[in-house]
């Protein structure tokens, strides 16, 4: 393939007309120079994918947008208060002029509506990193966990008995792993601090990550979630080459990360993640249980 430079004059001046493109709204000879030149020209025919993925996100926000009923009555009052003669009589302007300010509308609130989602999958991705951190840190690069689980006893003293009784929830929502560690841990450099339970199964090594929200928080909306378990919204992401399925309860955020597929990541949240939280909102009214205390990480 020829890829010509962007900077050619022929580029530039094709790329002024790809809107008018998209729309249909150039003239054949044109709508043909314009063809010919995105054959032989990958720069030019990137550039228009990408406008053409902007433009169908806009439509399908604005499908999935219901413009207020008042904003209707208004442009109602505006078209029938028009006085006689503006439009030069016609009433095809005047319902050509509504529709076209109805356009202009919806164009703004499903421009606002595509932000809002970019922006909500942004904090939803800077929530989950916090618990893909600290099973890289942790599990995965310090391996702070024995290759022979250690007995639930000891496990339950490292948890001390503000979350000792976490263990049995995470024993029994996850079938087919075996919890290797629990403790309580820090990543160095950062004041938070974790409940983590490093579990072995599938071929591979799983977390579940509890701390404290401290106001950070997943945002509402179904564009956003992924599935709904049990009363607990969860999220999902991939950060770091793992997959996380995360979700709030009782003044936490909870995750499980692992490097299984998403599906499966999320299929084992959804197991767990509501017993979590029922057990974490059982001991909310506890200030000392909401407390997380920083116990050394000893295998």
């Amino acid at each position: 393939m020829n890829v010509l430079n962007f900077n050619s004059e022929q580029c530039l001046r094709v790329r002024r007309q790809l809107d008018a493109y998209l729309s249909n709204e150039l003239l054949v000879e044109t709508t043909g120079e314009v063809l010919r030149h995105l054959e032989s020209c990958a720069a030019c025919s990137k550039e228009l994918e990408a406008r053409t993925r902007v433009r169908d996100a806009l439509r399908k926000a604005a499908a999935n947008q219901v413009p207020p009923e008042e904003l209707r009555h208004s442009i109602q009052r505006q078209v029938r208060g028009m006085q006689p003669g503006f439009f030069g009589g016609s009433r095809s302007l005047s319902w050509a002029f509504a529709f076209a300010a109805l356009v202009i509308v919806l164009g703004g609130i499903a421009t606002e509506h595509w932000i809002t989602i970019q922006r909500g999958r942004r904090i939803v991705a800077g929530v989950m990193a916090i618990g893909v951190s600290d099973h890289i840190q942790c599990a995965i690069k310090g391996h702070n966990y024995p290759d022979i689980a250690n007995p639930p006893e000891k496990l339950r003293q490292k948890l001390g008995p503000r979350y000792a009784g976490l263990l049995e929830v995470v024993e029994q929502k996850l079938p087919g792993f075996e919890v290797l560690e629990a403790h309580v841990c820090s990543i160095p450099g950062s004041p938070r601090k974790y409940v983590h339970f490093i579990t072995r199964g599938r071929g591979t090594i799983l977390s579940v990550i509890l701390t404290r929200s401290d106001g950070a928080q997943l945002p509402n909306g179904s564009s956003f979630r992924t599935v709904a378990s049990g009363g607990v919204n969860l999220y999902q992401a991939h950060l770091d080459g793992m997959n996380a399925a995360g979700f709030e309860a009782g003044g936490y955020l909870g995750f499980v990360v692992s490097d299984l597929s998403p599906a499966v990541t999320m299929q084992l949240a959804s197991g767990l993640a509501p017993s979590l939280k029922a057990a974490l909102d059982a001991g909310s009214g506890s200030q000392a249980r909401l407390d997380l205390p920083l116990v050394p990480v000893t295998l």
